[in-house]
């Protein structure tokens, strides 16, 4: 043997060595076929698939078949109820009172405002509240739903969450004073002291990495995870901030602020154009710390579209959710696939900078800050005329101050190493292999993907049997690939058995889903991907 062949020698035998182990305690092992292991998991998925997808006709038709025996029990409560439901303004009373027994068949699930569930009558009983958004209302709005619950569970977000006084009325000025002061004090606050509290911490939105963990390290402490966006790893970044020159214009003379600079309105009336151009088919919110500046933004959208009959449509059609220009108040219960996060604000004429950031200098504007950064599902893009470097320490106060932080931060992320020898050695010949093909690869990627890779605009996570111990086979082998899928990923897994016996052919069918032709070259050295030979 040539003294070049030694190492492979002895990385041969040591793999041997390690396999003959592995039989030694697992005798089924020499009977293992990965075949058959695929096509039983190919199995599992078609009939897990088609379990949960029956769910909801099978509901149906069970809801169904209950309304049908029940009309059938209750021949004078069905006509009541024929009559009822065909005049004009019938009321809930009304109804319940007609067919007090066909109304549970016919609507087992209610939803309702906080504010129409008192028109419920007493007589309907639920076996379950939910209460949505509930750190968004206070206890005397969610009583006349607490009270007729033999259970509740309150799901809210304290931290973009608020009660807010809700009007009906001319608003009777600053001067007027309630007679009960209203209770800012939410209800999921006050039913957390009483009822034990579940913190969901996995979000499953299809965003960039970067914007994912600016949100996360700003306003969660950490807790949220997520698996990553295969765009941010091929490059494509979620959140920009564009700094805007000429941000200038006069005080008001009422607040003292500069609200609503021109370059800074033109500026965003640019990306709004490009974003109809190029992308017309992902929703657009453009949210703003200034309400003048919103109603600026809003005026000149409309007439920069009124002149473009190519993207007229995108500002005035009708969809689930069209454009919008929103203040962060009434952006709290909006999203949109992409945001566009515009200050608002701007410099003095002669180049000096207030401190005045409307309400995100208010006690709640650490609150309303959450709101905006948290309203874009893919991406954001932050308008600013001011620069973080032009305020000195401790001038700022609350949400202004947060924001000029992220801002001063964004510049200084970066990217955290991984440390690819604590990986297991499975992954690590795999990535070798990986890379002879001209894959670009990365080990344990932002600690949550054990094996991720490249090429060409193709990014493909691989994951074996040891990654989903502990797992149920539907997370594994169903939802788990169905998210990262979602989020842009090809997904393919090997088993680790044909890890052990041949990574080489493992590595093969990888690259073939990247897209590298089996008659590619073969790099020699395995720690950098080689440049790809077109042709």
């Amino acid at each position: 043997m040539s003294e070049a062949r030694v190492g492979d020698e002895l990385e041969f035998a040591w793999w041997q060595s390690l396999l003959e182990r592995a039989l030694q305690d697992d005798r089924a092992l020499l009977g293992a076929n990965t075949a058959v292991v695929d096509r039983l998991e190919r199995d599992f998925r078609l009939v897990d698939e088609a379990h949960a997808a029956a769910a909801g006709p099978l509901l149906a038709w069970q809801l169904a078949n209950q309304w049908k025996i029940a009309i059938v029990d209750e021949p004078h409560e069905s006509q009541n109820l024929r009559r009822a439901l065909k005049q004009a303004g019938t009321t809930t009373a009304e109804i319940v009172s007609a067919a007090p027994t066909l109304v549970n068949a016919l609507a087992p699930v209610w939803i309702s405002s906080p504010y129409l569930v008192p028109e419920i009558p007493d007589s309907v009983e639920f076996d379950t509240v939910l209460l949505v958004d509930a750190a968004a209302i206070n206890l005397a709005e969610a009583t006349p739903a607490i009270r007729r619950a033999r259970q509740v569970v309150a799901f809210g977000d304290p931290v973009t969450q608020k009660p807010k006084p809700f009007h009906v009325a001319v608003d009777p000025g600053p001067s007027w004073e309630a007679e009960v002061p209203f209770d800012e004090v939410s209800v999921f606050e006050r039913l957390s002291e009483l009822l034990p509290v579940m913190t969901l911490t996995r979000s499953y939105r299809a965003g960039g990495e970067d914007l994912v963990e600016l949100i996360n390290d700003a306003f969660y402490g950490g807790e949220i995870v997520s698996l990553p966006w295969a765009g941010s790893y091929l490059g494509r970044g979620s959140l920009t901030v564009d700094y805007v020159e000429g941000g200038t214009g006069a005080p008001d003379p009422v607040s003292g602020a500069v609200e609503s600079p021109d370059a800074e309105v033109a500026r965003v009336v640019t990306l709004v154009v490009e974003h109809a151009v190029h992308r017309p088919d992902e929703s657009l919110m453009v949210v703003t710390a200034s309400a003048r500046h919103a109603e600026r933004v809003r005026a000149a959208v409309t007439s920069a579209f009124a002149g473009r009959s190519d993207v007229a449509d995108f500002v005035g059609r009708d969809t689930a959710e069209p454009f919008a220009v929103l203040t962060l108040e009434e952006s709290v219960a909006e999203s949109r696939d992409r945001v566009i996060f515009s200050l608002g604000f701007g410099l003095t004429k002669h180049g000096r900078v207030l401190s005045d950031f409307g309400d995100l200098s208010t006690p709640d504007g650490e609150r309303l800050l959450t709101v905006g950064m948290t309203r874009a599902r893919r991406s954001m893009v932050i308008v600013s005329s001011i620069r973080p470097s032009a305020f000195d320490d401790g001038r700022l106060e609350f949400g202004a101050a947060t924001l000029m932080s992220i801002l001063g931060g964004l510049a200084t992320r970066s990217r955290e190493a991984r440390l690819e020898d604590l990986a297991d050695p499975l992954t690590l010949a795999l990535a070798r292999e990986l890379r002879r093909l001209g894959a670009s690869v990365d080990v344990d990627y932002r600690g949550l993907l054990p094996l991720v890779a490249q090429h060409r605009g193709k990014a493909v996570v691989i994951e074996s049997d040891p990654e989903s111990r502990g797992e149920s086979l539907r997370e594994t082998l169903r939802l788990r690939p169905h998210v990262l899928r979602r989020l842009g990923w090809h997904y393919v897994r090997v088993h680790a058995f044909d890890l052990y016996s041949d990574p080489a052919t493992a590595a093969t069918r990888i690259a073939e889903v990247l897209g590298i032709s089996a008659s590619a070259p073969r790099a020699e050295n395995d720690t950098q991907p080689i440049d790809p030979i077109d042709g």
